[in-house]
């Protein structure tokens, strides 16, 4: 990545959202639900899919 692994323990400790990467908007972004391995034998949908366009 862009920053080394120590990067992330400094922006913690610095408990400042000013410390770390710009965020971007989460306009048009959505969860529909974690896809899990096969062989854990969980659902591959969740409810999320049945309201999307």
């Amino acid at each position: 990545g862009r920053y080394p692994p120590d990067w992330l323990a400094e922006v913690v400790a610095a408990r400042s959202r000013a410390a770390a990467a710009p965020t971007f908007s989460p306009d048009g972004l959505y969860f529909l639900g974690p896809i899990y391995p096969d062989h854990y034998s969980l659902p591959t949908r969740t409810a999320a899919y049945d309201w999307l366009p």
